[in-house]
């Protein structure tokens, strides 16, 4: 086995580790200071169930190919790599953009308080925020969950990866829509004046 090959490969399943583990700090500093659950996915709904599951499958998509690369590095020989996109300045901007990703996402869930939910909440809304890193952007989190897995895909171009990419965006197009629906029956005024001055993802 190729030592080169088993760094390559476990370079991006330590970022995709670590950026996991930002969010369970997260959820689980908010549970033990606030006592507030932030795991509010409704499985009971076929909309939001569906979009759970596609998250879920991209995070163990990337983590079995990565980890297979590891440990057969031939394997990503085999799903169609774009070996002209794999080079040392696209490793570099790969990794910023995992790490960027990284530290952005945490800021973001930090940021929202204890309003911070892991999907949409039952009853009454938790507070809007719109300042900070919301005012940048009204889906923050989205966006760095985004460009995180559009850095593991440029770290290794391929058919599963970019695959899983466009998962991805799909699956938070159809939450972010979601949630602003809910967010619009909440808090009209506050959501539409929001709305109108930041845009959905930058």
């Amino acid at each position: 086995m190729n030592i080169d090959s088993v760094n390559s490969a476990l370079t991006p399943l330590l970022f995709g580790a670590g950026y996991v583990a930002v969010t369970i700090a997260r959820s689980y500093w908010l549970w033990r200071v606030d006592g507030t659950d932030p795991y509010v996915i409704d499985h009971d709904d076929p909309l939001h169930r569906y979009v759970a599951q596609v998250f879920v499958a991209v995070i163990a998509g990337l983590f079995l190919y990565f980890g297979a690369s590891a440990i057969w590095p031939s394997f990503a020989n085999l799903t169609g790599p774009l070996d002209w996109a794999i080079n040392t300045a696209t490793r570099y901007a790969s990794a910023t953009l995992m790490l960027l990703a990284t530290i952005w996402t945490g800021y973001a869930q930090f940021y929202m308080g204890n309003s911070w939910r892991i999907g949409i909440p039952q009853g009454e809304a938790p507070m809007l925020r719109t300042s900070g890193p919301f005012a940048i952007s009204r889906n923050p989190i989205f966006l760095g969950k985004l460009i995180f897995v559009f850095g593991m895909t440029l770290w290794s171009p391929n058919a599963v990866t970019m695959s899983l990419l466009v998962a991805t965006y799909i699956a938070l197009e159809v939450q972010i829509r979601s949630e602003e629906i809910y967010l619009e029956h909440h808090k009209p005024e506050a959501y539409r004046d929001y709305r109108a001055r930041v845009r959905r993802w930058i």
